[in-house]
């Protein structure tokens, strides 16, 4: 049987951009083939056809720029996981790649670690990621399903409005992570984290609450807490602490400012914003 390989497609005008890849692809502990393309309109091409896993383009093409070829094919509904690549990766440059939805922004030189992070990254958002949220309101949990309908990674939620309720799940099934809010009655979230920490240590438990009590994260972090939320949160916070909790690195794009008025490229509808 074959083994299963990602199509990863490499859109640059350089022969030796695509020499790289190729050199990458034969050492790769992750399979890949390359799909190459020269220009911007062979890039909107491949993207156009469907079949490829993630893209790594350049920005500066000939016939059409890499980010005029991603944008015209978000426009047309394509979600590849892109990284956009350029030796000039300056900052206006980097918040036009968030507003196309690109994963990240490599400046050349990169180093094949860079991409082998990228490449790990696809693969693990791309596998579902169960997730149990606690939370005795179902307004809350309805609403934290919408922020993780925003990530990029794939969440499958299962909900609990009690802490005997979650017990009781984590005790029949494995979870990934469980967000547990702070505040419930009966059995508090608090006391829920110690007795799921109790049978078993390796629980990845985020705890979430609206209420800013330094001493409360302070505990629940130093109890064993992987991570502590305050509401309100979307899907970027759900993200950092996803990419934490999985042992990925964090896209340099995360810490961009978002640009607030430009709108030089047709982009993709923007997420729809939460409202808590």
């Amino acid at each position: 049987m074959t083994a299963f390989k990602l199509k990863v497609l490499v859109a640059d005008d350089s022969k030796l951009v695509h020499d790289v890849f190729h050199q990458i692809s034969a050492h790769s502990t992750i399979p890949f083939d390359v799909v190459s393309a020269e220009d911007g309109q062979q890039t909107w091409d491949a993207l156009n056809r469907g079949g490829i896993h993630l893209a790594f383009i350049d920005v500066n093409m000939p016939e059409m720029s890499g980010m005029e070829a991603v944008g015209k094919a978000r426009t047309g509904g394509n979600k590849t996981f892109v990284t956009l690549m350029s030796a000039n990766a300056n900052q206006r440059r980097m918040q036009l790649a968030q507003q196309l939805r690109v994963y990240e922004f490599l400046a050349k030189p990169f180093t094949t670690e860079q991409v082998m992070e990228i490449l790990k990254t696809y693969c693990r958002v791309t596998v579902p990621s169960n997730a149990l949220v606690v939370d005795d309101s179902a307004t809350v949990r309805r609403i934290i399903k919408k922020v993780f309908a925003n990530s990029i990674f794939n969440i499958d939620v299962t909900e609990a409005g009690n802490g005997q309720t979650a017990l009781d799940y984590c005790e029949n099934g494995e979870f990934d992570v469980v967000f547990l809010d702070c505040n419930m009655p009966g059995l508090p979230g608090t006391a829920t984290l110690e007795r799921l920490l109790e049978r078993d240590a390796g629980v990845k438990a985020i705890m979430i609450t609206g209420e800013r009590n330094e001493s409360r994260r302070r505990w629940a972090l130093d109890r064993g807490a992987a991570a502590f939320l305050y509401k309100p949160f979307n899907a970027t916070d759900v993200d950092g602490e996803l990419h934490a909790l999985f042992g990925l690195r964090m896209p340099q794009l995360a810490g961009i400012e978002p640009m607030k008025l430009a709108r030089a490229l047709p982009t993709p509808s923007a997420p729809v914003e939460v409202q808590w």
